[in-house]
């Protein structure tokens, strides 16, 4: 809902009394049955909407729009749908091709966190027409910690806020000040336990379930965290006798349903059970009712409201796929998918195994066009935050780099640099400069690698004909160096992660 009223536009005259049955369920277990059909059905409505340009409109026979074509690409690899392939490509185009093609503009935070969500969601990196949009929001963030671009007006913007920390969590990448960012969130709490879109307006359940969310992102605790309990419970106001989710004049409706579940799912709730629940019906068997023979949902019972926009939001949910909906959820904690995130990246390769372990755990990432790119070279001030991220010793403070004419305060590798200095893993180069951008070969490499060991494995060996003769054979014997080792050749990626892999499975 970035801006839902700006997506969803609906006249309050058109809310109509009604009632209905729900669909009965049998026990408290998910349909996964049902859920599975309804997706088929929905999958083939979008493609019965798909326009030649590879688009999606917001209903059929309509231009295709940007925010649309998004939302349906999140929710057809939320189905497990290969966005990017000839399947949605009938016409020479698909919905990649259109987002990248598209003339608008993008001016909101919003704009660039849905197009970022939708872009990670089909493994197409971070790149769009030129720029890095995980760079762009990252350059939005406030002192305060908000993303926002105070020019624009967006300073009390919540909803925002959210989607930026989503976006950024998409991609693999911390989430920078990230303290602060969640303080700042969380100080935006109603009394009810919701929240709203922006400072100062009243709680909305869609609003609260990606508030659920973004704290589940920032590490928030869903059993133990006050902040989330209490926003579960105002969601628990907002249910209906139908068993739906209602944001205005109590009139349960599909987008909120489908929010709702997203939430609950992330929160690791059960929505059907009795819990969720209101006379055995719920906001599963609500969502089911509301879609109609074509595959399409509808917004309310008789009300058909940008049916497209309605049929992504319910796929997401009926998939059980909270956003971004590229991470796995599991125990309240976020991890990368392993498989098909890099396309210059097989499991066929020698090192994929300590990479994608590194990934997993967020000590690596790839490049925005959604490459790897494994035979890369290695410069010194990347390695030094291999190493402290590989060590865990990322959330230390340290301003040792400071003592280095040729690294700024705003230089981005400061921080690592210096506790990397601090942990005498790496020292400077002569005439006290740190050579941030030099490419490290396998003899600092191996130097590195060894000051980490502990000191009962840091025993005396013979001197060599070079300087890091000993370095290399201590290493060398603790299994550290990667296949084809060359202390004179630059290091790369892959063979940085090796050694790294290597090194932090030794450490423990």
């Amino acid at each position: 809902m970035i801006n839902k009223r700006s997506i969803v536009c609906i006249s309050v005259a058109l809310m109509l009394i009604f009632s209905f049955a729900g669909i009965a369920l049998a026990g408290n277990s998910f349909p996964e049955q049902q859920a599975e059909q309804s997706i088929k059905k929905a999958i083939t409505y979008l493609h019965s909407v798909q326009n030649d340009d590879g688009g999606f409109p917001a209903q059929k026979e309509r231009n295709s729009n940007r925010a649309i074509t998004a939302w349906v690409v999140m929710a057809l690899a939320a189905a497990g749908e290969d966005v990017a392939g000839g399947k949605w490509s009938p016409s020479g185009q698909g919905p990649i091709d259109f987002l990248k093609n598209c003339k608008d503009s993008l001016e909101s935070t919003g704009d660039y966190a849905v197009t970022l969500l939708a872009l990670t969601a089909a493994h197409q990196g971070t790149a769009y027409q030129g720029a890095d949009l995980a760079g762009k929001i990252v350059s939005f963030q406030q002192t305060g910690g908000q993303f926002a671009q105070p020019a624009r007006g967006e300073q009390g913007l919540i909803n925002y806020h959210m989607w930026s920390i989503l976006a950024l969590a998409s991609t693999g990448q911390d989430i920078p000040n990230k303290e602060r960012a969640k303080e700042w969130l969380l100080a935006r709490q109603n009394k009810d336990g919701g929240f709203g879109w922006a400072e100062g307006v009243a709680s909305d359940p869609d609003d609260t379930a990606v508030a659920i969310q973004t704290l589940v992102m920032l590490g928030e605790d869903p059993q133990s965290s006050p902040v989330i309990r209490g926003a579960l419970s105002y969601l628990k106001s907002c249910r209906e006798k139908d068993g739906g989710f209602s944001w205005e004049s109590n009139k349960s409706n599909s987008a909120t349903d489908a929010w709702v579940l997203q939430g609950l799912f992330a929160a690791g709730e059960n929505p059907v059970s009795e819990e969720w629940s209101v006379d055995g019906r719920n906001a599963v068997t609500h969502l089911l009712a509301l879609q109609n023979s074509d595959g399409s949902f509808n917004w309310m019972p008789g009300v058909q409201s940008s049916p497209v926009l309605m049929t992504a939001y319910a796929i997401m949910a009926l998939a059980k796929k909270p956003f971004p909906v590229n991470i796995d959820y599991a125990a309240g904690k976020a991890e990368l998918p392993v498989g098909g995130i890099f396309s210059d990246l097989t499991a066929s390769h020698w090192a994929y195994n300590s990479i994608m372990e590194l990934v997993k755990e967020k000590v690596l990432g790839g490049y925005p066009d959604g490459t790897f790119k494994p035979g890369n070279p290695v410069t010194r001030a990347e390695f030094a935050k291999f190493m402290v991220y590989g060590l865990g010793y990322q959330s230390l403070e340290s301003d040792s780099a400071r003592r280095f004419k040729d690294v700024s305060e705003s230089y981005w590798a400061n921080r690592v640099i210096s506790i990397a200095v601090d942990k005498g893993y790496v020292k400077g180069r002569p005439g006290g400069i740190f050579d941030p951008g030099g490419k490290i070969t396998g003899g600092e490499l191996a130097a590195m690698l060894v000051r980490a060991l502990p000191p009962e494995k840091q025993v005396k060996v013979e001197a060599g004909p070079y300087w890091y003769s000993g370095s290399v054979q201590l290493a060398g014997d603790n299994g550290l160096l990667y296949p084809g080792f060359d202390a004179r050749a630059y290091a790369t990626r892959a063979q940085c992660a090796y050694s790294i892999a290597r090194l932090k499975n030794l450490l423990n």
